[in-house]
C-alpha cells in the first residue's frame, strides 16, 4: 500500500481511512468538517437526541457506506439529507475506526491502560490522565474534546435513549483507542479501553481544565 501511494497509484480518502491531521482544518478548533457536520445533523432535533440505543443500534450498513462515497467527494450535504439518525451515528463511528492511527494515539495507548488500572488515589489519578490529554497533538486534543462535549449532550437525554456514560464508553473504547501491536490479552484490554473513555466522560470538567 505505501509503494502504491509513493507512486501515486492510491490516494488517501479526503475524509475516511486517513490520517486525522491531514483532514482537520489549520485553525483551531482543529476539528474535521465532516465530523463537525455529522454531529450537528444528529443533534439538530431533540428526536435524534432521544432515539433508543443511539451509537449502540447499527444503522443501514448500506447507506454508511453511501455517506462516506458522497463524504470523499466532498459533498457533506448528504449529512443534511439523511433521515435515520443511526446511519449518521454509524459514519460518525465507521470515521474514528478507519483513521490510520487512533483518535488517541499509539503513544498514549498503555499509558491509559495504565492511568485506568493503577491503584492511584483520586488525585494522582487526574493528574495522570491530564497528562495524557495534554500529550495530544492539537488536531486529536480539539477532536476528543469535541466529541465528549458531544457525547455528555447525548446523556442528557438517558431517560430516553438508554446512553448513559457506561453504555457510551462501551461503544467508543474499541472505536477511539487501540493498540499499535495486537494485544496478548485483548479481553481485558478492550475492557480497559472501555474503562478509560468512561472516565474522560465522567471526569471531563476535571480532566479539560
Amino acid at each position: 500500500m505505501d509503494h502504491l501511494v509513493k507512486k501515486g497509484i492510491y490516494k488517501d480518502e479526503p475524509a475516511f481511512g486517513g490520517y486525522l491531521e491531514k483532514v482537520c482544518p489549520n485553525e483551531p478548533p482543529r476539528v474535521p468538517q465532516f465530523v463537525q457536520r455529522c454531529i450537528q445533523c444528529i443533534e439538530k432535533s431533540e428526536d435524534n437526541m432521544k432515539t433508543d440505543g443511539l451509537y449502540r443500534a447499527s444503522g443501514n450498513l448500506s447507506q454508511v457506506q453511501k455517506i462516506r462515497l458522497q463524504v470523499d467527494q466532498n459533498n457533506l450535504s448528504v449529512l443534511d439529507e439523511e433521515e435515520d439518525v443511526h446511519v449518521l451515528a454509524g459514519a460518525l463511528k465507521l470515521f474514528f475506526r478507519e483513521l490510520k492511527e487512533p483518535l488517541i494515539p499509539y503513544h498514549a495507548f498503555h499509558k491509559a491502560l495504565k492511568a485506568q488500572s493503577t491503584n492511584h488515589n483520586r488525585k494522582d489519578k487526574l493528574l495522570l490522565f491530564r497528562d495524557i490529554i495534554r500529550s495530544l497533538p492539537s488536531p486529536n486534543h480539539d477532536t476528543f474534546k469535541y466529541l465528549l462535549q458531544h457525547l455528555l449532550r447525548i446523556t442528557k437525554y438517558k431517560d430516553f435513549n438508554r446512553m448513559h456514560i457506561p453504555n457510551l464508553a462501551i461503544v467508543f473504547g474499541p472505536t477511539l483507542m487501540w493498540s499499535e501491536q495486537e494485544s496478548k490479552n485483548m479481553a481485558f484490554d478492550f475492557m480497559q479501553q472501555n474503562l478509560v473513555i468512561e472516565y474522560f466522560l465522567a471526569e471531563f470538567d476535571n480532566v479539560f481544565r
